[in-house]
């Protein structure tokens, strides 16, 4: 095909930019399924990286760019076919994202774990068989009958069959669950969604290269992506290929020094004192970049006051960290400031939550508008309420305790609900909250203690949704509302798509996340560590402290504290979620690296200004609510450099 008939292409009318088409959807069910497949692989058997781990998981994200590039050279050679509008790139992503909650890492790494471990790695010295297996129930965690757990581990005898009678029953059942509380917390994101992108006017920065990325595809004029054009994309290309391409030649020769992208220390500071951990994460270093530079800020602001205050009340006989990260008193202090933001968030929504659900009630008011929400209000408030039902029955008929349950969902939903607007307010890509909803469970319930041994049982395996540290679908629910917003036309049979593409992902990484390879820390060591605890918590239950709930108070006087100083004066430096996220494991092993993005940013506004950092914002790109922010929005040419780099590590 000659240049004039592909640049004819490129230009016609049929190229309009498309939102959901039939093949964006076929395209990205491909997707789900090789990420499914991949991420266990890398993961399990060649015991690389984490593919599917972070809150941009790099699997999808590079199986997505390597997609755009061959979908580019193709159109080039073959024209339309294979010339797929920014809509449909943006479909084709969400899919592969919401597909990675399923292998290693997302649910089945964990849910392999949960059902299998209970029989297999029982001993008559941790006692679980007294303590632990009377109250798992039949119809979720599968019996031990002729030995069928101990098959999944040692493997089958010489010519017995796969004993799948043993494995339906309970499969079904979780598999329903796990649906139902995704279904509840991706409903909420919707419900969400206008109040954190139009009325708080968030920017989910972490969004703000892929849609960068989506809006400049392959139309056939080129062999690359447009976005791929230019000396600055080369430039970055250019040092971060060398640094890897070295690194790949030492490997073979060791006595060649390497540059230190996949390795770290941790430095000690002085006794009793936390040490801090150094190293330089490229993929970090990228996503941190579209941060505001008070959120930066704050991250290793706080993360040193811990590293301080947490020595000091060590010194003074309060424990406050465990070798590295907080826990105890400082871990408490940090809870206490999360729920304490947790609950603002939830206040200053308040009119909003009351407009969507009077929306939900009466479809045809006016006063709000969802019709460009994945969702409609009233679709949204059904599936969360009939999700909620089903899973309190569920929990209720696993064992759980009603009063339990009663705390149990709601501080389920306040933590899913922070991690998420921290993630679209920050747009980092490593973050986990302080407390888990179990957790704040049993602290308001006053301790182990008050909570029956049934409920012990199955909090762990319970915790496979309802704790997770990703946010669960919440998270990826609100920056995949954000995608949408530049998705044209029709965007509702997307929710479709994204239903589809999650279950299969849960389906497929559960298929191939039972490997028996070490080191297999969700199969083996996660489940022994949850289970144990649960055991331990039956036989010696602790009550809460009065001193904790002191640290749990000190931690929210202080966030309300900031909130007011935050709100009061304009050019407060500080941001609330830095507090927030004090001493937690991801805030600690990232704290560097956003120290060195902040720098980066810092040094490059004060040499070229903020006229400078205007001129390089994409204004001119189309799509709705696209605004120029100066702490927010580095240019097209920044992401451009950060995506290969991205594709680098």
């Amino acid at each position: 095909m000659s240049a004039e008939q592909t640049y004819s292409i490129a230009d016609s009318p049929d190229h309009a930019n498309k939102g959901v088409t039939v093949r964006s959807l076929i395209f990205g069910l491909v997707l789900v399924v090789t990420i499914s497949a991949l991420a266990t692989v890398v993961r399990y058997i060649l015991h690389s990286s984490f593919m599917a781990y972070s809150h941009m998981p790099m699997g999808n994200l590079m199986l997505t760019l390597l997609c755009l590039i061959v979908c580019s050279v193709l159109a080039r050679w073959f024209g339309k076919p294979f010339a797929f509008s920014s809509g449909e790139w943006l479909v084709i992503f969400s899919m592969g994202f919401i597909s990675s909650l399923g292998p290693t890492y997302g649910v089945s790494g964990y849910l392999v774990g949960v059902i299998v471990t209970p029989y297999y790695f029982s001993t008559p010295e941790n006692r679980w068989a007294e303590f632990l297996h009377p109250y798992l129930p039949d119809w979720i965690i599968p019996s031990n009958r002729d030995g069928a757990m101990n098959w999944f581990y040692d493997g089958l005898p010489a010519g017995a069959p796969v004993p799948w009678a043993v494995w339906i029953g309970p499969l079904f059942w979780w598999f329903t669950f796990i649906c139902a509380i995704a279904l509840a917390c991706f409903c909420a994101s919707v419900i969400m969604r206008k109040q954190w992108a139009e009325y708080e006017k968030l920017v989910y920065p972490a969004m703000e290269p892929i849609v960068e990325l989506t809006t400049q595809p392959g139309t056939g004029r080129t062999y690359l992506p447009e976005f791929m054009q230019g000396r600055m994309f080369w430039t970055g290309f250019g040092v971060v290929g060398v640094i890897f391409v070295w690194n790949i030649i030492a490997w073979f020769h060791p006595a060649l020094p390497k540059f230190p992208t996949a390795g770290g220390t941790w430095v000690p500071i002085g006794r009793n004192f936390p040490p801090q951990w150094v190293f330089v994460s490229t993929v970090g270093i990228c996503f941190s970049y579209f941060a505001s530079l008070e959120v930066l800020l704050s991250l290793w602001l706080f993360d040193l006051m811990f590293t301080v205050e947490s020595g000091i009340l060590d010194q003074l006989g309060i424990p406050a960290f465990h070798r590295y990260y907080a826990t105890k008193r400082y871990s408490w202090q940090t809870t206490g400031a999360y729920v304490a933001l947790s609950l603002w968030w939830v206040w200053i929504a308040r009119a909003h939550l009351k407009e969507a659900f009077q929306k939900a009630l009466y479809p045809k008011s006016e006063h709000i508008d969802d019709s460009r929400e994945l969702m409609s209000y009233r679709a949204a408030f059904c599936g969360l309420a009939v999700s909620i039902a089903y899973a309190l029955v569920w929990l209720s008929a696993s064992g759980i305790a009603w009063k339990v349950i009663a705390i149990l969902l709601p501080t389920m939903f306040l933590t899913y609900g922070a991690v998420s607007k921290i993630l679209a307010d920050s747009g980092l890509i490593y973050v986990n909250a302080p407390a888990s909803a179990w957790t704040l469970t049993t602290a308001l319930m006053g301790g182990a203690r008050a909570i029956p041994a049934a409920t012990h049982a199955m909090l762990y395996p319970a915790s496979v949704a309802i704790n997770h540290f990703r946010g669960f679908t919440f998270s990826v629910g609100t920056h995949l509302n954000r995608l949408s917003d530049f998705i044209p036309g029709n965007k509702r049979p997307l929710f479709g798509g994204l239903c589809v593409a999650f279950v299969v992902g849960i389906w497929l990484g559960y298929r191939m996340g039972g490997y028996n390879f070490s080191p297999n820390w969700l199969i083996i060591r996660a489940g022994v560590g949850g289970y144990q605890n649960s055991v331990n918590a039956i036989v010696s239950p602790q009550p809460m402290e009065v001193i904790d709930y002191w640290f749990f108070l000190i931690g929210a006087l202080a966030m309300y504290a900031l909130l007011f100083l935050r709100y009061q004066f304009t050019s407060w430096p500080l941001h609330p979620i830095g507090l927030a996220l004090s001493g937690t494991m991801l805030a600690r092993l990232t704290s560097f690296t956003i120290f060195v993005a902040w720098l980066i940013k810092f040094t490059l506004l004060r040499i070229g200004g903020a006229r400078h950092a205007r001129g390089l914002c994409p204004v001119n790109r189309p799509g709705p609510h696209r605004r120029c922010n100066l702490v927010h929005a580095p240019g097209a040419y920044g992401s451009q450099m950060v995506l290969i780099e991205t594709i680098a590590a």
